[in-house]
């Protein structure tokens, strides 16, 4: 299974970074009810039939009050995955 390196910055938000699967981070997201989380499209497909690109940052509210960010670099690739 693919685990990612990710971090996740905001406003009033102690920087939180782990690895993990990529349904575990959308867990997080979910625990934390960060402003504007109406899902991405990144973030509600299907975790078991599809993944993130390798590397990349999502930005909410970019200069705002509520801005906060993801971001993600691929770090496994198990059994099945293609490089």
């Amino acid at each position: 299974m693919t685990h990612y390196a990710w971090t996740i910055r905001g406003s009033g938000l102690q920087d939180l970074q782990k690895v993990t699967t990529l349904p575990e981070l959308h867990d997080v997201l979910q625990l934390l009810k960060l402003p504007g989380i109406a899902p991405p499209a990144w973030l509600t497909m299907d975790p078991w039939r599809e993944e993130l690109s390798g590397d990349g940052r999502y930005v909410y509210d970019e200069g705002g009050s509520d801005e906060w960010s993801v971001v993600w670099t691929k770090v496994y690739y198990g059994p099945g995955d293609v490089a």
